[in-house]
């Protein structure tokens, strides 16, 4: 009794990932993005897809804004762009990756 499988038994009935994982990105401020993760994942878990993985990554000013800015302010214009960019921050992003969860015993 040897119950050996082949190569193509074996990829048939291995978990095909592209179908199994969706990852989604959510912008905004933290607030913003966690509201439509929360009102999506209602959507997503209708589809029986659940959340896995949840990460937050705050916004920030690129470098070269900071420069220009710097650059900006021997005119004076760049002092306000300073001030503007030490107290704005810009829009971070919600990474969450969904997982597929379907039913086990075939209904």
């Amino acid at each position: 009794m040897d119950n050996k499988i082949t190569a193509d038994e074996a990829d048939e009935a291995a978990p095909r990932i592209g179908e199994q994982i969706i990852v989604k990105t959510y912008t905004g401020s933290q607030a913003e993005a966690t509201k439509s993760f929360q009102a999506d994942a209602v959507r997503m878990a209708d589809q029986l897809y659940f959340p896995v993985f949840q990460s937050w990554a705050p916004g920030r000013w690129r470098s070269r804004a900071f420069i220009a800015a710097l650059l900006l302010c021997f005119l004076i214009v760049g002092i306000p762009a300073l001030i503007y960019m030490f107290i704005v921050t810009p829009n971070g992003a919600l990474t969450v990756t969904y997982g597929f969860r379907g039913c086990e015993g075939g209904l």
